[in-house]
């Protein structure tokens, strides 16, 4: 009987699916090591965070060891301290540490560390405190969450970028990740707020103002709390006690707005031939991306500016001054001699007079600058914007047009019982802003500090109808000189609110200043 041949061999099917299988199975086995959440990569990203802690440990033992007992960070254990550290470059460690030198950034073993005034430690790029919460674990935010809780970020709020770590052996690139300049708070009425890393919700909401701070101290101080005082004491002579106050840092106040809503408003109230009615189309990047913007609460402070020879400006005496300091110049009060320092955003500060425009520029933009967020001169769609929030006729702006509120010279309707500003001692039983004599014999209507008045504030921002006139980004054209000459809003101490309300666009010459002319600055998110 014949044999059946069977055949032992692996056919060319079986063959083929075994080498798939083999790939398959290969290809599992390198993304498990290698890919976004692979062993190795994640290993690569723990070795480069452990490596990252070590260098912000080691500047924050040189922080923490630069205390003097009256609990004041000393400036120059600091540098010694800071000299000290293994792998610090030492370029990096300014010669002569002073309060200008914050925030601080020093170099050690590759990474930059940011050293803040209030002795905060973070890695550059690194967000510290609250802010190191991981989106996935934040909660929703909904009607019943509490007033200044981190939640998570609306998708839109993030950004994809390639993420890059440096490793011994060269430069692992991982695909992307998701970052955001911003994290969000909840105001306790159901909204959500961007607020750019290295500042803190204060208080208020959405609808009455949301006010933020730079400063830790101020964190949901007024939390759950619609309106949010200027937190100022003042002393006996109507300038403030910034020992007593209860804000410490600079503020900004949100204004929610839409794309579509982020456009000029023609009042007809101007006393230009004509204005520029566009918008940058830059502007509209971060309106589109956060449905809002951020400016000063008050008009710019001047405690943290300095004129030549270091001298504080509301302390300078430079030919002759007035009794409070003001410095007095070829027949007028100015401030030519500005030559550093920052402006401030905060209450009872004596406010930046005689700027021109440029100084308004430069100062606004030297205020705030870090890789989340610019500071700048607010334009002049952030002040229509600004205005609509604030209207209480948002059809015709009949309130704006014909205000009675603000710190007008004629508004006797406000009780100046604090901030008495300069120039002028005022009347505390009607408010009185008259003219009267002050040390150089000659009369001027009257500078008060900014927020001066509960009076005056509407939204949470104060000083925005009256005392300075406020230069914004908004070109004015007038034909009759070849001078660029740019748009003031708000009104002046020594103008009739009437005539010239919160709503009307002065012009004046960019090079040219005069007392009453101020500036606000705002917040540019990244």
């Amino acid at each position: 009987m014949r044999r059946k041949k069977t055949n032992g061999g692996i056919t060319l099917i079986a063959l083929v699916i075994t080498i798939i299988v083999l790939l398959i199975l290969a290809g599992v086995s390198i993304a498990m090591l290698t890919g976004d959440n692979g062993i190795l990569t994640k290993a690569q990203v723990a070795a480069e965070k452990t490596n990252e802690a070590k260098a912000k440990e080691k500047v924050q033992v040189a922080v923490m060891g630069s205390y003097g007992e009256d609990g004041k960070l000393n400036y120059s254990e600091l540098k010694t301290n800071l000299d000290s550290v293994e792998g610090i470059v030492k370029s990096t460690v300014p010669e002569e540490i002073t309060e200008e030198s914050f925030d601080l950034k020093v170099t050690v073993d590759g990474y930059n560390i940011i050293i803040k005034k209030n002795g905060e430690v973070s890695v550059e790029g690194v967000s510290v405190g609250d802010n190191d919460n991981k989106p996935e674990e934040l909660p929703d935010n909904t009607e019943t969450t509490e007033a200044g809780t981190i939640v998570k970020l609306p998708s839109n709020w993030l950004s994809t970028v390639p993420d890059e770590i440096e490793t011994n052996n060269g430069t692992v690139t991982i695909p992307s990740k998701k970052i955001a300049n911003v994290y969000a708070v909840s105001d306790g009425a159901g909204n959500t707020i961007p607020v750019p890393y290295g500042f803190y919700y204060v208080g208020g909401t959405v609808n009455s103002g949301v006010v933020i701070s730079d400063s830790e101290e101020d964190k949901n101080k007024f939390k759950g709390q619609e309106d949010v005082p200027a937190g100022a004491s003042y002393n006996s002579n109507g300038t403030v006690n910034k020992d007593s106050s209860e804000l410490k840092g600079n503020q900004f106040v949100w204004i929610p707005c839409e794309a579509k809503d982020y456009a000029k408003i023609n009042f007809g109230k101007q006393n230009a031939t004509g204005w520029d009615t566009s918008t940058n189309t830059a502007e509209l990047l971060p309106i589109q991306k956060y449905s809002g913007f951020y400016v000063g609460r008050y008009e710019a402070g001047t405690s943290e500016v300095t004129l030549s020879g270091g001298v504080k400006w509301e302390n300078a005496s430079t030919g002759s001054t007035n009794s409070q300091g003001w410095v007095w110049q070829n027949g007028n009060f100015v401030s030519s001699k500005v030559t550093g320092g920052k402006i401030t955003s905060k209450a009872g500060e004596i406010p930046y007079y005689h700027a021109d425009y440029t100084t308004a520029m430069e100062m606004s933009k030297n205020m705030i600058s870090t890789e989340y967020v610019q500071s700048g001169l607010i334009t002049g769609t952030m002040w229509d914007a600004m205005m609509r929030f604030m209207a209480t006729d948002k059809s015709s702006y009949s309130d704006l047009k014909s205000s009675n509120w603000g710190n007008y010279n004629n508004n006797t309707s406000v009780t100046y019982t604090a901030g008495r500003g300069r120039y002028l001692a005022v009347n505390s039983s009607n408010g009185s802003t008259s003219n009267a004599a002050v040390a150089d014999n000659s009369y001027h209507y009257g500078i008060r500090t900014t927020a001066s008045s509960e009076g005056v504030k509407r939204k949470n921002l104060y000083d925005v109808a009256g005392n300075q006139w406020e230069w914004t980004q908004e070109s004015a054209y007038i034909t009759n000189d070849s001078n660029l000459i740019y748009n003031l809003r708000g009104g002046g101490f020594s103008n009739v609110y009437t005539g010239n309300p919160v709503c009307y666009r002065g012009c004046y010459y960019a090079a040219r200043t005069y007392t009453s002319a101020g500036f606000r600055p705002a917040l540019f998110l990244k």
